[in-house]
């Protein structure tokens, strides 16, 4: 019986001191893991400027993330009750009021210890410096350009085929073309033959003519 529970004991024990091993504590929850909790240094922090504290007369730095930034996309911002959130110290000194309440601010200064598990207990942010982070909407993306249609080749016109050119001949005849050349078929002979008749003829009639003169 005594080694039962003594069994019991041990592995309550073991199971509790296993919880705690894996299980963080709060503070380190609520103040967004910028720091170890047994660390303390100077850091920039963003975060949304909104009223808190434990009273509701301070301010507080609700969704704190490691900086710097640029700018925002927003200019207001809103806080809900179990956003992360470090309370600030010396806020009045540097001119933080409630005119910034609701805005996106950058802060530089030193983060507290953290000792505390209690989650209401926030960590502890001293002021040293601050600026509004400037708002830069976001563009949309423009739509890529439509693709250029490739130009198309033209059309070749169209092949119109001529129709055959009839070989016509030409006539031979009156009517027709004459050939610029005779053909060789005439002879000399006749008419050598007929000029040496004339001579003859010519010949007996001049004798005839001087018998008759004598």
């Amino acid at each position: 019986m005594t080694l039962r529970c003594m069994s019991g004991a041990i592995a309550g024990t073991l199971i509790i001191c296993g919880v705690l091993a894996v299980t963080p504590t709060h503070g380190q929850i609520r103040d967004g893991g910028l720091l170890p909790q047994e660390e303390s240094g100077l850091i920039t922090v963003l975060g949304c400027f909104v009223r808190g504290g434990d009273d509701g007369d301070g301010f507080l730095l609700a969704q704190p993330t490691r900086g710097p930034v640029e700018s925002v996309e927003e200019e207001t911002c809103t806080a809900g009750a179990s956003d992360n959130a470090l309370d600030l110290d010396d806020t009045g000194e540097l001119g933080m009021n409630e005119s910034l309440a609701g805005r996106w601010i950058e802060i530089n200064g030193r983060l507290e210890k953290e000792t505390s598990d209690d989650p209401d207990n926030l960590r502890e942010l001293e002021v040293r410096s601050f600026r509004i982070v400037p708002v830069v909407p976001r563009v949309a993306a423009a739509p890529p350009p439509a693709p250029i249609p490739e130009p198309q080749a033209a059309a070749a016109p169209p092949v119109i085929e001529q129709p055959p050119i009839a070989e016509t001949e030409t006539p031979v005849g009156t009517s027709g073309q004459a050939e610029t050349t005779l053909p060789q078929t005439a002879s000399y002979l006749p008419t050598t033959g007929f000029a040496g008749l004339l001579l003859l003829a010519g010949g007996m009639v001049l004798r005839t003519w001087r018998l008759k003169q004598g």
